[in-house]
Parts: structure tokens; sequence; C-alpha cells
């Protein structure tokens, strides 16, 4: 739920601040690709514990994203460190974006046809990437952010698995 948190905060942050095209990092975003970096890989447990209830097909799929989440945390936190993107992070950064978003349809379709999660959870888990990285800078961060706090409060609940929630 830490990562959740962290993206939600940083959607809010973004969406309050002018849209940036200076390719240098300067004050406060320094702070906000270090967020970002470490809600990447806060949000792969959760990649993990969601994808238990799809098939395997999900696990590889969740397992796709999350090499994605540590690639652009790496990119984020080499371009931190350096103040700006180095010639070589667009060899990182598309294939964890492909990651991401390939990984994030396998585990949608396969979380779906098991029908264990709420399909609106499923629905929404595509378009994940789309929020955390295409929209960031609008603050679709906040979207992600709140779709893993409640993902991850289900999960507290016991509410994530419909089969378990029938039952309990």
């Amino acid at each position: 739920m830490a990562g959740g948190l962290i993206m939600a905060g940083l959607g809010v942050s973004q969406a309050v601040q002018p849209f940036d095209t200076n390719p240098l990092v300067l004050g406060l975003e320094h702070l906000t690709l270090g967020l970002l970096a470490v809600s990447l890989i806060l949000l792969v447990p959760g990649l993990i514990a969601l994808a238990r209830h799809g098939g395997r097909a999900a696990l590889v799929g969740a397992a796709t994203v999350s090499v994605g989440h540590v690639l652009l945390a790496f990119g984020a936190t080499s371009s931190n460190l350096h103040g700006k993107d180095y010639p070589w992070f667009v060899f990182v950064a598309i294939p964890a974006n492909l990651a991401m978003l390939a990984g994030g349809i396998v585990m949608a379709v396969s979380l779906w046809r098991t029908g264990h999660v709420p399909r609106l959870v499923t629905a929404i888990l595509p378009l994940l990437w789309l929020f955390e990285i295409i929209l960031s800078q609008l603050g679709g961060s906040l979207v992600a952010g709140v779709y893993w706090l409640v993902v991850g409060r289900m999960f507290v609940a016991g509410t994530a698995d419909r089969r378990l929630a029938a039952t309990g």
C-alpha cells in the first residue's frame, strides 16, 4: 500500500505543477524522480500478490510488469543522480514501458478468465501504465495510486479474491 500512497501523492503534486519540458532535473524534480523510483519498486509485491489470484499467465505478466518497474526505477534514479537523462536512457525506457504494458495486458486477461478478482480491478490493470507513465505529468499517477490503495485495502479486508469473499 505504501507504493500506492506514494504514487497517489506524486499524482497530486504533478497535477498542480506546470508541465515540464526541460530535460534537466532541477529542484523538486529530484524528489519526484526519487519517489517515482521508490513507488515502482514498492508496487512489485502487490503485482505478484494480485497475480496469484490468476493463472500461470498472470504470474508471468506480473513478473514482466515488475521487470519494467525495476528498469524504470533504475533509469529514473540514474537520471536523478546525473541531473538529466543519459544518452542510453531510451534503451532502458522503451523495453521497460513495453514490459509494463504487455505484462499488464497478459496479467489482466489471465485474471479476467479466472474470474477470482473483481472485474473492475482486472479491467483497469492494463491502463495503469498509461496513468503511471504517459499521463504522469498531468497527475495520472493519482489514478494509479488510488487503484493500488483500493487493491491493497481489498487484500487487507480479504475481499481481493471473489471466491474467498463469497465464503467468508
